[in-house]
């Protein structure tokens, strides 16, 4: 049926008090920061406020590197230290002292008084602070969405994320045209993004703790008065009171399952049976793949990647750069929407690497092709104008690629072939990693670009792109419509032989609906005793 009308059946047959803005407003805060430092570390005054204004072009592209890059290696951190925390003291109080690390690195970034060291302490400070909010909201969404909406609302939540990065583009746009070659410049659109922080921060306090960790940890009157709060149902009705015995049930089952094993187990139970294994290095790979197919780091580096095609001045490179921002955002919501559910997630993935492979290949050829042309000699020639905007329209199609493949799937990947014992354990290692990629890709693309004479990075992510699309070919299955059982029988086998049973057969899809329905009666008279 897809997403959108999956949900509107599922909101037809629930009590409408169940849908009101306590469970959405969280979602709604879009964040501001990642376009943020691109535009930032192009400026000319910038460069000369910050003491690399003499940097010859390779030195200063290794200064970029780390100014850029700085943060998602504190977001590693961040990810790593907020999941215990979350266990101790709860979503809301660790997402709080999150916003605040976060707030206080854009201060030390803003207010720092041109001190190279300065700003890259206080970028990887933010970075920690980036992190965390990255893993914990999604956590929190699902313990208190209902369920007939949660789909929609993590989605809306991601859609935030990138919403905050056309927010960051223009608004360095709009400073730019206003304060050029001053202190503003720069200053401004860092310091804006305490607005949107502080905004997320306030409304923490307006959002009552989960129910499913007052549960964890015995507070289960708290509990049930946060959830009447959330669904505007009275504390003894039908359907909070089922909710209620959901997540009982599930807390007892992950307490059976997990126990009180240690990390080191859990990674034991990871690495050594072989269907685990090959879990672990399927999510791992999609992991790598998705950050060294380059989307990340040409959106890192945009408003530099718009000059090398022909875009001067830089209120003309963030405009270019706001654009592409919005592409990215329409083209990511309008695909989870309406197109992954009908073509299935490795159909779509597939897709997007193809036109990834595409688009990247013309960039590098036309940067190739132009590399010893001044931008006079460009400009003056009678084809090379055309193939410049064939370029920019190239690097606008990547962006969708990116959202309708690597983007996204790993994500829903992870979240359904691991068993409920490693579940959490791995999706944290994964999004470790995925940040860990996405600084390593971050800091090596100014060198790269300048040791490669520049069309050489674009054909390094298009070769990365091939060979993810080879791998993908043979080792990522569909995972639409299958069970864990089912999951479990298909890492039994080599990985490289994935390929002949990726898609599920129309009999194991009906055997597992038909197992869905048998268990639903099953569920309501559990929740009637």
């Amino acid at each position: 049926m897809g997403l959108i009308a999956d949900t509107k059946q599922a909101i037809r047959d629930s009590p409408k008090g169940m849908f009101n803005w306590v469970s959405m407003k969280l979602t709604l805060t879009p964040r501001n920061g990642k376009g943020n430092i691109a535009s930032i570390v192009v400026q000319s005054h910038f460069r000369k406020v910050f003491g690399v204004a003499k940097e010859t072009d390779e030195q200063y592209a290794n200064t970029k590197g780390w100014l850029v890059s700085i943060a998602t290696a504190g977001a590693v951190f961040g990810c790593l230290g907020c999941l215990p925390m979350t266990d101790k003291i709860g979503r809301r109080w660790t997402l709080l002292i999150a916003t605040v690390i976060y707030m206080a690195g854009v201060l030390g970034q803003g207010l720092n008084g041109g001190s190279l060291s300065g700003m890259y302490a206080s970028r990887f400070i933010a970075g920690i602070g980036i992190g965390a909010t990255t893993v914990i909201p999604p956590m929190y969404i699902t313990e208190i969405a209902p369920k007939a909406i949660r789909g929609l609302l993590t989605l809306q939540y991601a859609a935030c994320q990138q919403l905050g990065v056309v927010f960051g583009f223009f608004i360095n746009y709009g400073v730019t045209k206003s304060y050029a070659g001053t202190n503003t410049q720069w200053m401004l659109p860092t310091l804006l993004q305490l607005i949107p922080a502080a905004i997320w921060g306030l409304g923490i306090f307006l959002c009552p703790e989960s129910p499913r960790w007052l549960l964890y940890i015995g507070q289960r009157e708290k509990a049930m008065a946060n959830m009447a709060k959330l669904r505007h149902l009275p504390i003894d009705h039908s359907v909070l009171l089922a909710e209620i015995a959901g997540m009982d049930a599930r807390i007892l089952h992950e307490t059976e399952a997990v126990g009180n094993s240690s990390l080191f187990d859990l990674l034991k139970e990871t690495l050594v049976p072989v269907k685990n294994r090959r879990r672990f290095f399927l999510i791992f790979m999609a992991t790598l793949f998705s950050q060294w197919c380059g989307a990340n780091a040409i959106t890192q580096y945009s408003p530099t990647i718009f000059g090398y095609l022909g875009i001067l001045g830089d209120e003309s490179k963030f405009l270019a750069t706001g654009i592409y921002a919005i592409v990215k955002f329409v083209s990511t919501l309008g695909f989870a929407l309406f197109v992954v559910d009908f073509i299935g997630r490795r159909r779509s993935l597939m897709t997007g690497i193809c036109l990834q492979i595409v688009t990247l290949a013309y960039v590098g050829g036309y940067l190739g092709g132009t590399k010893d042309m001044t931008a006079s000699q460009i400009v003056h020639s009678s084809s090379a104008p055309h193939a410049a905007t064939g370029a920019i329209v190239a690097i606008y199609f990547h962006a969708v690629a990116w959202s309708i493949g690597w983007f996204s799937i790993p994500y829903l990947i992870g979240s359904e072939i691991f068993p409920t014992k490693i579940r959490s354990f791995n999706m944290s290692i994964a999004m470790m990693f995925h940040w860990a990629f996405y600084f390593g890709c971050s800091r090596a693309m100014p060198s790269l670009l300048a040791a490669s004479q520049k069309w050489g990075a674009f054909v390094f992510f298009g070769i990365i792109c091939l060979i993810s699309l080879i791998y993908v070919y043979f080792a990522m299955p569909d995972t639409t419509g299958r069970s864990l059982e089912a999951l479990d029988d298909l890492f039994l086998r080599p990985w490289y032989t994935v390929r002949r049973v990726a898609y599920p057969e129309k009999d194991e899809i009906q055997i597992e609906q038909l197992g869905k329905r048998d268990l639903a009666p099953r569920a309501e008279h559990c929740e009637e005793a």
